[in-house]
């Protein structure tokens, strides 16, 4: 296993990534997994699914708002600091994009959350997924979602991954997790509000936390002399990320908003469970995703195109056999899993079989996605989105009404393959990137 993630550091990632740094990484995501899962069971045995399931559709609906919040400039930083902290005049630039950042989000913030007081004053249901009364911790839920994805944005960039996950991946979920145990052994009611509560009160620890190293780091690496401007259209760049990333949000969560919105909350909170045990063959491309970004945007700032196309194709390789391992892993115990959940049938099995073949598209076709993003591609990481966003939409209105959980776990099926396949057509024609499946498609090297 040494021996593995060795090889894994050199060829794929920094040479700053440590590999304790890596197999600590490892380590922390399977803590996080354990803590979810065994936090999600007790969960549904504290609520039940009626109640899981609308918790869930609200969790998503706050996701949403933040991707329009920090309106792409997570994604916008990690593309353009790497370019500007080679120099003192860059690290100037780096610091007014930054800042620039927070300006941003506290404008769309301040203007949402007007809009919205405004809104519920005259029709209190204007929210179908939440309470009048629930509008402040959706506010205040949205505010720290917002915050914290800047900050690990920012934080990636400097490679600072290990200290975020044991907050973010241990800390967080095993608070999330002793608080649901006490309700579950003490047999006390616990209400969507005061759900809500608690994940406020998390969520905002661990914001605090991340915001320590944060100001370390920003004083360390990014200067401030008078001049400070970048000469690039930042809110352009900014617009498409964050279109790309609500769009990916909305993609990603599409099927589960639709049966709450058609009421089946029930089949909501069996799509989620389902959705989350999928995400177990995830854990290869989350993992690379830690680091890739940075070491691509450097490769693309310093022109070096070759090792980049060399990256991606071997990262594809690496990331598609680690995902048949977890994949034959998760077949051998997701009906265990569901069994705890107490959902636990021949047809929920072939469903989730049906889910967890879905990720193994991302490494089939190859990261895609974050080569775009990170080369000044980005719009076509929106196009492909808009089109597959409207299908799945029209799909999810037609089917979902009638056939429930099945029509969502197809449609959800079929809307990845259609992401990836188009993302790898894009890249193929501006960067002429292919790995060991796409060139068989496409041609080329």
């Amino acid at each position: 296993m040494k021996k593995l993630l060795l090889t894994v550091r050199k060829n794929y990632f920094d040479n700053t990534v440590e590999f304790s740094k890596l197999s600590k990484t490892f380590l922390l995501w399977a803590i996080s997994l354990a803590l979810v899962y065994i936090t999600n069971v007790y969960l549904t045995k504290v609520t039940g699914l009626e109640v899981y399931g609308k918790y869930t559709v609200f969790i998503s609906w706050v996701s949403l708002g933040s991707m329009i919040l920090t309106f792409g400039w997570d994604g916008y930083l990690i593309q353009k600091l790497p370019q500007l902290l080679g120099s003192e005049k860059g690290k100037a630039g780096g610091r007014y994009l930054v800042e620039k950042a927070l300006l941003t989000f506290l404008l769309l913030y301040i203007l949402l959350g007007i809009l919205l007081v405004a809104g519920t004053f005259y029709k209190k249901d204007l929210l179908g997924f939440l309470e009048a009364d629930q509008l402040y911790l959706y506010l205040t839920l949205l505010l720290l979602f917002s915050l914290l994805a800047l900050i690990k944005a920012f934080l990636k960039i400097f490679h600072i991954v290990t200290q975020v996950q044991w907050f973010e991946d241990v800390l967080k979920p095993l608070l999330l997790f002793g608080v649901i145990i006490y309700y579950y052994y003490s047999k006390a009611s616990l209400s969507l509000s005061e759900l809500y509560l608690i994940n406020c009160l998390v969520f905002g620890g661990l914001l605090l936390a991340l915001l320590v190293m944060t100001v370390r780091v920003y004083k360390k690496e990014l200067v401030s002399p008078e001049q400070r401007y970048v000469a690039e259209k930042w809110m352009k760049k900014c617009f498409y990320f964050m279109c790309i990333y609500l769009g990916y949000s909305i993609f990603s969560r599409m099927e589960l908003l639709f049966l709450g919105y058609f009421g089946r909350n029930a089949d909501a909170a069996k799509f989620q469970i389902l959705l989350r045990i999928s995400d177990i063959v995830l854990i290869p491309d989350f993992l690379f995703n830690y680091f890739l970004p940075q070491k691509f945007s450097y490769a693309f700032a310093n022109g070096q195109a070759d090792e980049s196309k060399a990256l991606f194709r071997n990262s594809s390789k690496t990331i598609l056999l680690l995902q048949l391992l977890c994949l034959a892993g998760v077949l051998s115990i997701g009906y265990f899993y569901l069994q705890s959940f107490g959902i636990a049938s021949g047809e929920m099995y072939r469903l989730l079989a049906i889910m967890c073949t879905a990720p193994l598209f991302y490494s089939l076709f190859g990261s895609s996605n974050l080569v775009l993003k990170t080369s000044g591609n980005e719009r076509y990481s929106f196009y492909a989105l808009l089109v597959v966003l409207v299908l799945e939409a029209a799909a999810n209105y037609i089917f979902i009404p009638g056939y429930g959980l099945p029509a969502a776990v197809y449609i959800s099926w079929l809307s990845i393959l259609l992401y990836t396949f188009l993302l790898a057509v894009f890249l193929h024609k501006q960067l002429g990137f292919t790995n060991s499946v796409t060139r068989h498609l496409f041609g080329g090297k």
